[in-house]
């Protein structure tokens, strides 16, 4: 008889939490949209809540397949309760049904990682809140909010019936049978530049910093393949990755005006506070000059390096702009870089094809056919080596390395739906020896 699975929940487990978390949502939601109906009341509202919420997810996690997302109504009607608790908070600041409805919308369209969704989601908010308000002008925010949601999510799963955002890839594998995804996690609420030296204690291994002469990657040769020659890149370009510590960088960010407020919020909010991606959103803030590090790991002592993260950080303030794990893999003839960010018992993960273009020219990107190339996010339990892992569809993204007279440049470039958002341009420059 084989030995089971820890890597999985079981079957029990998975309902418990799905009932005590489906409970206590039940509970919160039902008790705001509950006092917002007259005869019902907050408490009634909260059991009712409770009674149909959480078998309602125990019978999600029953009738789901492996690596299969929630059912669609599932999906809506924990958006809805969600949305009811939002709406109620934001009633505190100004209850008209239009203000609410409009706000709502355009959360959920922002959520939708599509420009088009945030357009469809003010547009169902304007038309679900001026019904709403025609019919009773003090309805409460939460019984709005809700209808919104609902309504939002029917029309844009309809739209984009044949174009989901997101593919759950697996659920709860090890990570050796996923090698396009980097498996570190952050075991804090906090990443920060001290990131990799923490990973090295908890590993077990060697941790050096910064060491002399060190790349990113340990040789161009490991990414080979169809579409990739390293002998046709420029000698300056292959130096840059096999010896990053050889040169500085410096950036400048050109965001589209669509995105930049909603990334304001995000870095003050979450990647400042959390101490990653905290790109810098204005030529002002680049200018504040950026340290580059390369941290190590040996895991075995053999003197070969098995972990590589290039630490970012802001050169007045040393507060991290960027925690990268570097790794390749070969699959099928074929080499990729994978880029592991990691976040609190998560990961998200770019894995980039390499590309010749024009005479010497290096090109890594997500825009491709092939399997592996894109952006992953992961939720990882080291202690059971279990990774459930989910395909970002609508994220793409491109590095173009290249040189000018003699001076290298990079072009990097992230889009949403086709639609590019931000470039960051890099000036690299090598340091004199």
């Amino acid at each position: 008889m084989g030995t089971p699975d820890r890597r999985r929940r079981s079957r029990s487990g998975q309902l418990r939490d799905a009932l005590i978390w489906g409970a206590v949502l039940g509970a919160a939601a039902g008790a705001v949209l509950g006092h917002a109906i007259d005869g019902v009341g907050a408490g009634l509202g909260a059991l009712i809540g409770m009674a149909v919420n959480a078998p309602a997810e125990a019978l999600a996690v029953i009738t789901r397949g492996p690596a299969a997302p929630s059912p669609l109504w599932r999906r809506i009607l924990s958006s809805a309760l969600l949305m009811a608790l939002f709406g109620a908070l934001l009633g505190l600041i100004y209850d008209a049904p239009l203000f609410i409805a409009v706000l709502s919308g355009g959360l959920l369209g922002l959520l939708g990682l599509r420009p088009l969704k945030v357009a469809i989601g003010l547009a169902v908010g304007a038309v679900v809140g001026a019904l709403l308000q025609a019919l009773d002008d003090s309805l409460a925010p939460a019984l709005v909010a809700a209808a919104v949601t609902i309504a939002y999510r029917a029309i844009a799963a309809f739209a984009y019936r044949n174009r989901p955002l997101v593919r759950v890839m697996a659920e709860e594998v090890p990570a050796s049978e996923l090698r396009y995804v980097v498996p570190f996690e952050a075991r804090s609420k906090y990443v920060g530049a001290d990131y990799v030296e923490q990973l090295a204690k908890v590993r077990g291994g060697t941790f050096r910093r910064n060491p002399p002469d060190i790349g990113i990657l340990a040789s161009l040769d490991s990414l080979r393949g169809p579409t990739f020659d390293p002998a046709r890149v420029h000698p300056l370009i292959r130096e840059f990755y096999e010896h990053t510590s050889r040169f500085r960088l410096s950036i400048v960010p050109e965001w589209r005006q669509w995105m930049k407020p909603g990334y304001e919020i995000f870095k003050r909010l979450v990647a400042e506070p959390l101490g990653q991606a905290a790109i810098p959103s204005n030529i002002e803030e680049a200018q504040r000059g950026m340290v580059s590090t390369i941290d190590t790991i040996d895991l075995d002592d053999d003197e070969e390096i098995d972990i590589r993260g290039w630490i970012r950080t802001f050169a007045d303030s040393g507060k991290p702009i960027y925690v990268g794990i570097y790794t390749t893999f070969r699959h099928e003839g074929r080499g990729y870089v994978s880029v592991g960010f990691p976040i609190p018992s998560a990961n998200f993960t770019a894995t980039l094809l390499p590309r010749n273009i024009g005479d010497h020219d290096l090109l890594l990107t997500s825009r491709t056919d092939l399997p592996f190339p894109g952006h992953y996010l992961s939720s990882v339990d080291s202690e059971r080596d279990a990774l459930t892992v989910v395909k970002l569809l609508a994220f793409q993204e491109e590095i173009h390395v290249y040189v000018v007279d003699g001076e290298l440049k990079t072009d990097h470039s992230f889009s949403l739906a086709r639609q590019r958002f931000l470039t960051l341009h890099y000036e690299i420059e090598r340091l004199a020896v």
